[in-house]
């Protein structure tokens, strides 16, 4: 039984972490609108920023409950939460190390592109839009390496298409 324990510990830690990469491409997508807010009117502006605080409060209620109860799991039982070795703690950290990467060449490009298009806008709009960009690299890396890996594992058991 101490088996099936421990499986549903690495279970909770799991659903955690696909959790957290859903609250930060929600986070992403909050700092994307406060960057449209420096391109279109001020009306316009208003409504993303109150859209943006919605999105805010939709994260803190996606992922604190998870959070509480991953908290819970580890005072419960901290030598199966010391380690964890789960899948999704792997695709975790390969989505951050791609994240890097691609927000690297994201600077790159957007050096290039700011000289010449976008010169007139404040740095607040440059910070907000390497955040939202490089969050929403990593959460749809999670995403999209959590896909792969569970569509090779099925074909692997034999439980494919």
């Amino acid at each position: 039984m101490a088996i099936n324990n421990q499986l549903s510990v690495v279970e909770q830690i799991d659903k955690m972490h696909q959790r957290i990469a859903l609250g930060v491409f929600l986070v992403s997508v909050a700092y994307a609108l406060s960057v449209i807010r420096f391109l279109v009117n001020e009306k316009t502006g208003g409504m993303l920023d109150t859209a943006s605080q919605v999105v805010g409060v939709f994260v803190i209620i996606l992922v604190l409950p998870a959070f509480v109860k991953f908290l819970r799991i580890r005072r419960g039982n901290r030598a199966a939460c010391a380690e964890p070795e789960g899948f999704v703690i792997e695709m975790f950290n390969r989505a951050t190390g791609r994240a890097f990467q691609f927000t690297f060449l994201f600077l790159i490009v957007l050096e290039l592109v700011s000289k010449n298009l976008l010169s007139h806008l404040p740095g607040e709009f440059f910070v907000k839009l390497i955040i939202s960009v490089t969050l929403a690299i990593f959460s749809l890396t999670f995403f999209f390496l959590n896909r792969v890996d569970d569509n090779e594992d099925h074909f692997v058991t034999g439980g494919g298409l």
